[in-house]
């Protein structure tokens, strides 16, 4: 708060009662939101809770000394520390120490290693993201902002990709791999994130083999008004951007060769090829206005650059690598260029910005690359299938519970910084009140170390050039930045 000197006493007094009462209100609506993620979590993985999931999949038929609270505990303990430990000889010994339960690992091996086990963990991952998510969400979607002089453009940016995780063969018979010189069985985990306010939308598990184009319209029940929807050429589907003009959601996707584009209604018009759009001299960049879809014919802008020379050649290298064939000569002429579709008006935002927005998609690379290198997600022990669906549902229940914890840090931060998600993710597998959260539901030790080291885990702030958040922003006189 700056001071004027020029001001009276009693102006100053008042100047800092309202900046003390902007500071309590934003307080009082972190401590909400933080108290609406213990609520969130304590609720999912009670011990009510777990006992009729248990008694509902089979895992637990009757009252035993192991508790099905206690199994839950200790698989997300082995499996959240930097070693990644889920061995059983590992969980033994966590039962012994944390709950007082002797149980050796022969008679675990016969516990984890049926579908039970499996079906249980998948109900208790399910529950843990979908249990009053929602009301969490939108607490901190709705959080009250630290008088920023500039908004985001947009509420949501919608990022949707997958990645694929290599299982043993044993696991095959439910997720089947892609083939080939690939593992005959692998997982594909599909994530929604939301980009802005550091969010996971929705995960989801299927086979490896399962195209991408089969999951693009997963994301059109989560669409909310004032969204920003990005794709990669894996999820362009035209009939999902229908519908997403008619809802009124922006999106920016790559555009796939075999997609009619033409510059009227016409309905014997020719499609634009390459050749008619370098007569639109697009080594500087093309912006116009198109229709889409030979029967469609949705009113679109198309976005064109041509790439550089190495782009090429990492385009020719995959093709060769997926098709086992260079590239035609036509298709070698489309690879000169990236083309993109977008339903955003000029107005709103140009060519260069959109090209700039468009690269934030690689931020969901950089969270599956996270997940893999400090949450271990892709490392599985053991060959029972049952045994590595259960490891699997418990890394994303680490997975989900890290990343809304990450957005809560991002949320209370202090203006003009943002938390590293790799020293965030790396502070949790050290922090010793991660760990006893699962022993005790007690989240209190937690928050109060991430408090405490919030500064610690944010990135260092260096001079640099203009980011992709000052191309969607705008004052509060709603002129667009520059």
């Amino acid at each position: 708060m700056v001071i004027n000197c020029k001001q009276s006493r009693q102006q100053r007094r008042y100047a800092r009662r309202q900046e003390q009462k902007r500071l309590n209100k934003q307080n009082r609506a972190d401590a909400e939101v933080a108290a609406q993620i213990k609520k969130l979590f304590q609720s999912a993985l009670s011990q009510e809770n777990l006992v009729k999931i248990a008694k509902n999949t089979g895992f637990i038929a009757r009252n035993r000394e192991i508790s099905s609270s206690a199994i839950v505990a200790v698989l997300l303990l082995g499996c959240s520390g930097s070693q990644n430990i889920s061995s059983l000889e590992k969980i033994s010994s966590y039962l012994k120490k944390w709950f007082n339960i002797s149980v050796k690992p022969q008679s675990l091996q016969g516990r984890l290693n049926r579908k039970a086990s499996a079906a249980f963990m998948k109900e208790v991952s399910t529950n843990v993201m979908m249990h009053e998510a929602n009301k969490v969400l939108d607490k901190l979607l709705k959080k009250p902002t630290k008088q920023r002089k500039t908004h985001c453009l947009y509420k949501r940016i919608l990022l949707q990709d997958s990645t694929v995780i290599s299982l043993p063969e044993s696991v095959a018979r439910i997720f089947k791999g892609c083939g080939g010189s690939a593992s005959k069985a692998a997982i594909k985990c599909d994530v929604i994130i939301d980009q802005v306010n550091h969010l996971i939308v929705r995960i989801k598990c299927v086979a490896g083999r399962i195209p991408d184009s089969s999951l693009s319209g997963d994301i059109i029940e989560y669409l909310r008004e004032g969204d920003l929807v990005i794709r990669d050429l894996g999820y362009f589907n035209l009939e999902h951007f229908t519908s997403m003009v008619k809802k009124g959601i922006k999106f920016i996707s790559r555009l796939i060769k075999k997609v009619n584009v033409y510059l009227t209604k016409e309905e014997h018009e020719t499609p634009l090829d390459v050749k008619q759009l370098e007569g639109l001299d697009i080594n500087k960049g093309i912006d116009i206005e198109v229709f889409v879809g030979k029967k469609a014919r949705i009113p679109m802008r198309l976005i064109g650059i041509k790439v550089p020379p190495e782009v090429l050649e990492q385009r020719r290298d995959r093709h060769k690598k997926i098709r086992k064939n260079a590239p035609s000569e036509e298709l070698h002429e489309w690879n000169e260029y990236t083309f993109m579709l977008t339903n955003i008006p000029k107005n709103e935002l140009d060519l260069k910005q959109i090209l700039k927005i468009y690269k934030i998609r690689w931020q969901i690379e950089l969270f599956f690359k996270n997940i893999k290198s400090y949450l271990h997600i892709d490392k599985l022990t053991g060959k029972n299938k049952y045994r590595i669906l259960t490891l699997i549902y418990t890394k994303l229940i680490l997975t989900w519970m890290a990343s809304l914890l990450y957005a809560y840090a991002q949320m209370i931060v202090a203006e003009g910084k943002e938390v590293s998600k790799f020293k965030f993710t790396s502070w949790l597998q050290e922090e010793v009140g991660w760990r006893k959260v699962f022993i005790t539901a007690d989240f209190t030790e937690l928050f109060e170390a991430l408090r405490k080291d919030l500064g610690f885990l944010c990135k260092q702030s260096v001079k640099k050039q203009k980011s992709w958040i000052d191309d969607i922003t705008y004052h509060k006189e709603n002129k667009i930045a520059a």
